[in-house]
């Protein structure tokens, strides 16, 4: 018997799975409960530790989305191609992000965000999918192209260009992430001070980032309350299926043990 159609196998992947599944969710019900009781603090009464902010997106130096060219903040890519066959699908081959430390600015002032490790919650700004180029044979069963932009992002970006021409048999599909300048934007990390800085004015001084002893770095360009509503939403998303999954796969585990 192969070890694919071995029910003991398949008992444990399930529970491993299930495990997996609930121990995410319960990531996700921390973090919201984190959320709802930290209270949002204003730029210039923000201190060092954990906190929350709420304002608007100011780049510190300027830099545009590579495909859409926008002022952004922080920006986001991922290429992918999609693999035929039975366990086929779309698989990455290209991921690169801004890293550039960026303000979040409120009526009271601004402070530097650094978006490393950052767990960033905002929906896609540009998505297209297509060819390198048309194929056919005799000017039929033509392919759909990639959108100008994105052709003209692969000319300019090597390490792109690169991975997509070695997929250039596949379906391929880009999707471009952006916070643009003046973007709402809501943040809660660990402020630190920032080395050297000698700021008179206090916050100044400050850098929010993934800080050690509080491992959460979550931003997003939603207010408090649709923050909550998002990560509340995935809980059960997640707990649901790992609950089912996990007793499935015990219960199969302990039946192939009794037989």
């Amino acid at each position: 018997m192969a070890d694919g159609d071995n029910p003991c196998c398949g008992g444990l992947i399930a529970f491993l799975i299930g495990i997996t599944l609930i121990y995410g969710g319960t990531q996700r019900f921390l973090l919201a409960q984190k959320i709802k009781n930290t209270p949002t603090s204003k730029v210039r009464s923000a201190a060092v530790g954990l906190v929350e902010l709420f304002g608007k997106a100011k780049c510190k130096d300027a830099i545009d989305s590579p495909i859409s060219k926008v002022r952004s903040a922080y920006w986001r890519v991922k290429g992918e191609y999609y693999k035929p066959g039975k366990h086929g699908g779309w698989r990455d081959i290209y991921n690169a992000s801004s890293s550039t430390p960026f303000y979040l600015e409120d009526d009271t002032g601004k402070m530097l965000v650094e978006p490393k490790e950052a767990e960033i919650d905002i929906p896609q700004d540009f998505f297209n999918n297509g060819h390198l180029s048309e194929g056919g044979v005799f000017g039929l069963f033509k392919s759909k192209v990639l959108d100008k932009k994105v052709l003209d992002f692969l000319a300019a970006t090597p390490a792109a260009n690169s991975a997509f021409k070695a997929h250039s048999g596949f379906d391929l599909r880009v999707t471009e992430w952006f916070i643009a300048e003046n973007d709402p934007l809501y943040v809660m990390g660990t402020a630190e001070p920032v080395k050297g800085a000698v700021s008179a004015i206090a916050h100044e001084n400050l850098i929010v980032k993934k800080g050690k002893g509080v491992d959460i770095l979550y931003i997003s360009d939603s207010g408090e309350k649709k923050v909550v509503d998002k990560v509340s939403g995935s809980i059960w998303w997640m707990l649901g299926p790992g609950f089912i999954l996990s007793a499935i796969g015990l219960f199969v585990l302990l039946s192939s043990f009794i037989q």
